[in-house]
C-alpha cells in the first residue's frame, strides 16, 4: 500500500470516529476503546489502498475524496465495480467475513483521506456491544444498496439514460441543494470514470455531457457537478423527455 499514514493526536482520532457514519452512534467510552486501533491515511490520485487478494483486516471509512474498486477484466481494461465517497465504507462484507478483498482499491480523485480501523478488535466487540453490531449491520445494508444502485444504472438502457441514472445516484448519496435551486455534487470524476462505471465508450459519455452542458442541464466544475434540475434528469431516465440527440449518440 502506498498511502501516507497521518500521525494525529488521540483527540483528533476520537472526533473523526465520532463523526464517521460507521461509528457515530457509539458512546464516548466505546469510541475510546477503538481509538488505539484507528489511523488516518491520505492517498493521491491513482495510488492503491489495497490489492485484490489482500486479507481484509481493516474497516475503512472514506472521509474525503472518492475511492474506486476495480477488477481486472479478460482484456486489457479493468472493470469499475463501485465508487465510494465521503461517509461510505467499502468492502464491508469481506471485512465482516474475514475474507480477502475481491478487487483493487484506488484513489479516484486528486486526494483521498481514509479512516482505517483494525477489524479484529471490532469483530470481538461486536459480540458483546449491541450498538456496534447495529452499526456494522447498517453499513452492510448501505453496501447492498450501493450494489443495487449499480445494477439500476447498468439496466437503465441507452447510454444517456445510464449516465442520468448514475448522476441521480450521486445526487442521492452526496448532493446538496443550493440557494439557487441547483443541486451540487462535490465529487470531481473524470469522463473516463463515468464511462467505465456505466459501461460505455468515453466518447459517448463526453458527447452526453457536452449536450447537457449546452442545454444548461449539467455543468462540470473542478469541484464536481452542478445540476440545474434533478426532475429533468429523472425525465431523461424515464424516457419521458424527447431527446433525439442523445438517442442518436447512444
Amino acid at each position: 500500500m502506498t498511502s501516507f499514514e497521518v500521525h494525529v493526536q488521540r483527540d483528533v482520532l476520537l472526533r473523526t470516529l465520532a463523526t464517521s457514519r460507521l461509528f457515530r452512534t457509539l458512546d464516548a467510552s466505546l469510541l475510546a476503546t477503538i481509538v488505539p486501533h484507528a489511523s488516518l491515511h491520505r492517498l493521491q490520485q491513482g495510488e492503491c489502498l489495497w490489492r485484490r487478494g489482500t486479507p481484509a483486516e481493516h474497516f475503512h471509512v472514506v472521509l474525503r475524496g472518492v475511492l474506486e474498486l476495480q477488477r481486472a477484466a479478460n482484456g486489457p481494461d479493468s472493470t469499475l465495480i463501485a465508487l465510494f465517497g465521503p461517509g461510505e465504507s467499502p468492502a464491508i462484507p469481506a471485512t465482516l467475513e474475514r475474507r480477502s478483498f475481491v478487487a483493487d482499491a484506488f484513489a479516484a480523485t486528486a486526494s483521498l483521506e481514509i479512516l482505517r480501523v483494525r477489524a479484529a478488535p471490532i469483530l470481538e466487540l461486536v459480540q458483546s456491544e449491541v450498538h456496534l453490531a447495529l452499526a456494522t449491520n447498517r453499513a452492510l445494508l448501505d453496501h447492498c444498496a450501493l450494489l443495487h444502485a449499480k445494477i439500476d444504472v447498468l439496466a437503465a438502457g441507452a447510454v444517456h439514460r445510464r449516465v442520468a441514472a448514475f448522476m441521480l445516484d450521486l445526487v442521492e448519496r452526496f448532493g446538496d441543494e443550493g440557494l439557487d435551486g441547483k443541486t451540487y455534487v462535490p465529487l470531481a470524476l473524470s469522463r473516463a470514470h463515468v464511462a467505465t462505471y456505466v459501461g460505455a465508450r468515453v466518447e459517448t459519455v463526453i458527447r452526453t455531457f457536452s449536450q447537457w452542458q449546452r442545454d444548461g442541464l449539467v455543468a462540470t466544475t473542478k469541484d464536481g457537478f452542478v445540476i440545474r434540475s434533478t426532475d429533468e434528469l429523472r425525465a431523461l431516465l424515464a424516457g419521458t423527455t424527447r431527446d433525439a440527440a442523445h438517442a442518436a449518440s447512444s
